[in-house]
């Protein structure tokens, strides 16, 4: 006896099994948009101008929102997270092909993000409220990505080491250092950075940019905190590779000469916030040679 089809609204759950979460996040927000517009459809009644007209919708309200420069990378999300939906809907045997892989995804534009200024960061300082402050010094520190924020909890602490575990991109998790004084806040019993949202989190920037001009016409975000650290580490230490790692990203960026490429140590990387930000850590000894030394 043949199974009866599912509609989009059925197939969605079973298409994010298996997902990190922060990856199911983001898939079961573009996949609800679908189904709005199809939850009632057959899986197999959906075709390529059917996500072609999702993604551009996507892109538009994105826009509207200002939540990216022009909105591609929600255009990128969605056509990612149909195509997610129907790949699985091919392994469970209720389709023979995925239609959203005749969907393009928009060319990525050339990234117009540079490092913040000292002035423009201690505008946005002056720009939260206090009790706000602790949370852009921990997006400085860290370099973190927003998952990495969001994720944060109090067992995720290292004091005795002076790190925290940033559990980010792929479930990917990295020991980054911070400095005592942002370890101290951190085990505060009332710490409010715990509490940040996603929601509250884009509020923040909205409302910074509303107060701030040039941060709207940069569409300010947690990245361009991130960006920032990430640039004074490489100019500072004036190796790449240390920032790439650092910044926990995968050496393959350098190509074929990543095979002969280390990743720099949770001792180095400590090395190199020293640098960036002053003061000592407790796993960087006086008699350490600087990477590359």
């Amino acid at each position: 006896m043949r199974r009866r089809t599912p509609t989009v609204e059925e197939a969605i759950p079973r298409a994010l099994v298996g997902l990190a979460p922060n990856s199911r996040d983001l898939y079961a927000y573009y996949l609800r948009l679908l189904a709005q517009r199809h939850g009632n459809r057959k899986i197999d009644q959906l075709v390529v101008s059917d996500i072609t007209e999702l993604g551009v919708w996507a892109q538009t309200m994105a826009a509207r929102r200002r939540s990216t420069a022009n909105g591609t990378s929600a255009r990128e999300h969605a056509i990612a997270a149909c195509r997610r939906l129907f790949d699985t809907a091919i392994a469970d045997g209720y389709l023979q092909h995925n239609p959203a892989k005749a969907v393009r995804k928009p060319p990525r534009a050339d990234s117009r993000r540079t490092a913040l200024t000292d002035d423009q960061v201690a505008d946005v300082f002056r720009a939260v409220r206090d009790e706000e402050t602790g949370l852009l010094r921990f997006l400085l520190e860290t370099a973190c990505r927003r998952e990495g924020l969001l994720g944060l909890t109090p067992d995720k602490l290292h004091p005795a080491r002076q790190t925290v575990l940033l559990d980010e991109k792929g479930s990917r998790i990295r020991e980054q250092p911070v400095s005592q004084l942002m370890m101290e806040y951190l085990q505060q019993p009332t710490c409010p950075i715990y509490q940040w949202t996603r929601r509250r989190l884009d509020s923040l920037w909205l409302r910074i940019r509303r107060e701030l001009p040039w941060a709207d016409e940069i569409s300010l975000s947690t990245h361009w905190f991130r960006h920032t650290t990430i640039t004074n580490v490489e100019r500072v230490t004036r190796s790449p590779v240390l920032a790439a790692t650092f910044a926990g990203h995968r050496l393959s960026k350098f190509g074929a000469t990543a095979t002969y490429i280390a990743p720099y140590s949770v001792a180095e990387v400590a090395w190199a916030f020293t640098q960036v930000f002053g003061g000592t850590h407790p796993l960087v000894t006086s008699d350490q040679i600087p990477p590359g030394g």
